[in-house]
């Protein structure tokens, strides 16, 4: 028997628009089971001054419960007609309306739509409208509150490489209660808030650097960039432990900048020979997509890092013949093996050879890292100049070298890479 498909008098929820204001508020919600729940949100928009736009991604009923965007739109949008929707069985239904859903929802807001959006459930509403949320751009207000927002749970399948904020809403939106009316309100007025304050910023013709860091190469990260006056250059740093390359990444793509300074490439080791700051696959892609100037160095290219769990285990086998530096009780900081660097040279010059726009590549000959400095705990010449001579062989000449005396975070290095920045954007 199918889903049902007829309408009631329940009118739609009439918001007080505001004239030339962001004031759009969505809620990604399913109308079919938290009804009215999902009221109560919109009353909070309103009492706010916003606007509530409900996206309804019920996947039972057409019943008409009032949402400017009901199901059928938005199967629309991806293609499907409620008649090829309604056979499909529980788990097929739900994961169509996803798809649907994700695709949708960013061409609404492109459409003007809405400004701002929330979703406020269980973990599957959560689940559906985070999907969705992820694709639109940074800065747009976008939260989320879910039950499953906690525990072991982590919070990638929510925010990914976005701003999405997450809520744990305490108890289940089941029944509004005093619980739940307090988590419904303060998402709603928090989401209101920030479409309210949104400023417009005013026109930055400074040159916009995207730079990575970690705490093993921050000294020389943060040397380089107080070098640039920032007079000429915006500088945004990112930390690259998996998450933070992966959102540089991102953002580059959404051409936030102009210039990129990857000083902390460590990632791409994780990428290749594991450890535990993976997640940031393909770095440097990016840039070479966009064709947007690169100045490089391998910081932290020659360390692999381990997690030691609560039981004592996550160190290799052959952690005793590695040079070895605990960065606290959790996590060991390991030297690469010669091989190790040769075969990353080969995955780091492959990349950079794909580049069209100019690439520097700053190498400084002792060690690319804190602990690698001479008469560090991690110092070896050998994996360092296997790495070094590997990489200068395969590079295509239009790709200029720097060789350094020192350290990363020696003022050598910062100098040289802060020298070639301002070169490279002058071109």
């Amino acid at each position: 028997m199918g889903r049902k498909t007829q309408t009631n008098t329940d009118a739609k929820p009439q918001g007080n628009t505001l004239a030339n204001q962001k004031n759009k508020l969505a809620c990604i919600a399913s109308l079919d089971t938290k009804y009215e729940e999902t009221m109560y949100a919109c009353d909070e928009i309103r009492r706010c001054g916003c606007d509530p736009i409900l996206i309804d991604i019920s996947t039972k009923t057409l019943a008409d419960r009032g949402a400017q965007i009901g199901p059928e739109e938005i199967l629309r949008v991806y293609g499907m007609t409620w008649e090829e929707f309604d056979p499909l069985n529980k788990a097929d239904s739900i994961e169509t309306m996803a798809r649907a859903l994700e695709k949708a929802v960013p061409i609404f807001y492109q459409q003007g739509r809405f400004d701002g959006v929330i979703s406020i459930g269980g973990g599957q509403n959560a689940r559906m409208a985070a999907a969705a949320m992820k694709p639109l751009p940074f800065g747009v207000p976008k939260i989320i509150a879910s039950s499953l927002a906690c525990g072991k749970r982590t919070m990638e399948q929510y925010v990914g490489d976005n701003d999405i904020m997450v809520v744990h809403t305490v108890a289940d939106i089941s029944m509004l209660n005093d619980t739940t009316k307090t988590v419904i309100l303060n998402v709603c007025h928090a989401a209101s808030g920030m479409l309210k304050n949104q400023r417009n910023m005013l026109p930055d013709t400074r040159k916009k650097v995207a730079a990575t860091m970690l705490g093993i190469t921050s000294k020389g990260v943060e040397g380089t960039l107080r070098r640039l006056p920032d007079q000429q250059f915006e500088k945004t740093c990112f930390h690259a432990n998996g998450v933070g390359g992966r959102c540089m990444e991102a953002l580059i793509d959404a051409g936030k900048f102009d210039v990129i300074l990857d000083m902390t490439l460590h990632e791409i080791t994780c990428e290749i020979l594991g450890g535990y700051c993976t997640g940031a696959d393909h770095r440097l892609e990016a840039a070479i997509r966009s064709n947007i100037p690169m100045v490089v160095v391998p910081g932290a290219l020659d360390m692999l890092d381990f997690f030691i769990d609560e039981d004592g285990k996550g160190l290799p086998e052959d952690i005793h013949k590695r040079k070895t530096v605990y960065h606290n009780a959790s996590i060991c900081h390991t030297k690469i093996y010669p091989e190790e660097a040769v075969r990353l040279a080969h995955v780091l010059a492959e990349r950079l050879n794909r580049s069209q726009a100019p690439v520097t590549l700053i190498l400084p000959d002792e060690g690319f890292c804190e602990a690698a400095a001479f008469g560090g705990p991690m110092y070896d010449p050998k994996a360092d100049q296997a790495f070094i001579q590997t990489i200068c062989h395969l590079l295509k000449k239009e790709i200029k070298v720097v060789n350094v005396h020192g350290n990363i975070n020696d003022l050598s290095c910062q100098q040289a890479a802060a020298n070639a920045l301002r070169t490279i954007t002058s071109c």
